[in-house]
């Protein structure tokens, strides 16, 4: 996307041949935009392009490395110098808002789509600097024009974000990326116009604070068309979250209306997705938990939270613990979905889990890793069991030397009780590129745990009825790339296994 000094200039290198005078003519003649950059109270051309958003976009990334002070994008004219782009980073030139790098992103085709859940969280990972700068979610921001133009004027959010979301919704359908990132700026017109006449929605941010989410459920229903309930219901709760500048305070104040005892399915579906909203970053997390011995104690105590078993032995806020409470009382999969993604993105850190050194690391391990083993294998899936292995390296070594792969997965096999949970742990790790490179150790690993296998129930609790079992695992199977004559082996086992009649729930 960046075109560097010598790819700006490599195609009159050639000119050099024909002397000074050709070489001035060309430059002068193909040098239209500069991107002039300042680091030390100093000023140098970084690149010189034809075009002024490659420029722009050159500039953007540049201010998002945080190391200049100060970037210029100039026009060069034949007798004018005129400045097009310009912006100082936030403490001289060490910090600075950008975008933070995402591989997945939804897409939304009208712009009442943008107000809905799943777009309100590729926003927020993709903005998630800004969002954790300002302690503000999307739900609050993308009802807000002051803070909309906000973002504009911090040109390398806005234009490197709307590029990034373009490169990704047009990577697997025949969709050019200028023609998207034009459909994306006409989206974002659209959002600040409706932000400027979303004072309209008041009376709804007003019924959610005095009667709760099951009145202004009613009332959305009964007036507003159903294309629009996302965006109602986000500015409802965008501004009871906007009340609160704290993390803690705004959790409190989404889990005060769970407690509504009126809450049916629907409002605590809507509540979970807040609550996610709200806490899935370091930012919020770290907030919650308050203080921590160390990176160990946290993650225990976030799995504590999960599991609705939080108290006082493990760090803790009050907010934390009721939201404990309201895990053990609720089903939240969003939120059990953000927390496990932090708790997975600190077993991925290189951090230690103990100041106190390699014993007590390795016993923090044993206790998380036992924390997130079930029946399947360890909650959180793929992404989760790759973080534990890579964890599992180090944090169990012996001296110096990180420990094997293949040792590492024995070891993590070995916290797991049943045959089910580690046949799901090494399935889940087969889908991952990790486990692709060891292919061989990790199938030999499974024939062997299957042929011990004598009854049904050691692959599944006995209320999950064997046809289930049975289709669930041949799904996992051909998803991790076993080998076909292998898988056809392990499917034959399962079908054979001698089982018992039990109610019909499905897996997962």
């Amino acid at each position: 996307m960046f075109v560097p000094v010598y790819d700006a200039i490599k195609g009159d290198l050639n000119l050099f041949a024909q002397g000074p005078v050709a070489v001035m003519f060309s430059w002068k003649k193909q040098a239209r935009f500069e991107v002039v950059v300042e680091q030390g109270g100093y000023s140098s051309i970084d690149g010189i392009f034809e075009d002024q958003r490659q420029a722009t976009e050159r500039a953007t990334y540049l201010l998002s490395l945080a190391k200049y002070g100060r970037v210029q994008v100039v026009q060069v004219g034949k007798h004018t110098q005129t400045v097009v782009f310009e912006r100082a980073s936030q403490s001289g030139g060490t910090e600075v808002v950008g975008i933070t790098p995402i591989d997945e992103a939804s897409s939304c085709k009208d712009v009442l789509d943008v107000y809905g859940y799943p777009s309100r969280m590729t926003l927020l990972r993709l903005t998630r600097r800004y969002a954790d700068r300002q302690i503000a979610v999307p739900s609050e921001t993308l009802h807000d024009w002051i803070a909309l133009r906000m973002i504009e004027r911090e040109g390398m959010l806005l234009n490197s974000g709307i590029t990034r979301l373009a490169k990704i919704q047009t990577r697997d359908v025949s969709c050019f990326i200028p023609d998207r990132e034009r459909e994306l700026g006409a989206l974002w017109m659209r959002i600040k116009q409706l932000a400027q006449a979303s004072n309209t929605l008041a009376p709804y941010a007003k019924l959610l604070a005095i009667d709760g989410i099951a009145a202004l459920q009613e009332r959305i229903a009964d007036g507003c068309a159903p294309a629009e309930h996302d965006r109602v219901m986000s500015y409802a709760f965008g501004r009871l979250l906007e009340g609160h500048r704290e993390w803690c305070d705004k959790v409190h104040s989404l889990l005060m209306i769970l407690e509504d005892e009126d809450c049916d399915p629907d409002g605590i579906t809507a509540i979970d997705q807040f609550l996610a909203e709200t806490i899935d970053g370091r930012d919020p997390v770290k907030a919650l938990i308050g203080y921590s011995p160390d990176l160990g104690s946290a993650l225990l105590g976030l799995l504590a939270t999960l599991n609705g078993k939080l108290d006082d032995r493990l760090p803790f806020t009050p907010v934390l613990m009721d939201l404990s409470n309201a895990l053990a009382r609720w089903r939240l999969p969003e939120v059990e979905a953000a927390l496990l993604r932090r708790v997975r993105a600190g077993l991925d850190g290189h951090h230690p889990l103990s100041k106190d050194g390699s014993r007590y690391c390795a016993i923090a391990f044993h206790r998380i890793a036992a924390s997130l083993a079930c029946f399947s294998g360890f909650r959180g899936g793929p992404e989760m069991s790759v973080a534990l292995t890579r964890r599992a390296k180090t944090a169990l070594r012996s001296g110096e030397t990180d420990l094997p792969f293949e040792t590492a997965v024995q070891q993590l096999c070995g916290t797991l009780n049943t045959s089910g949970g580690q046949i799901g742990y090494l399935l889940d790790l087969a889908e991952t590129d990790m486990g692709r490179q060891k292919g061989v150790f990790l199938f030999g690993s499974l024939s062997r745990i299957f042929s011990h296998i004598r009854h049904a129930r050691d692959l599944a609790p006995a209320h999950i009825p064997i046809e289930d079992v049975r289709r669930e695992l041949g799904g996992r199977l051909r998803r991790a790339g076993i080998p076909r004559d292998l898988a056809d082996q392990l499917m034959y086992k399962i079908a054979s296994l001698p089982s018992e009649d039990a109610p019909r729930v499905f897996l997962r």
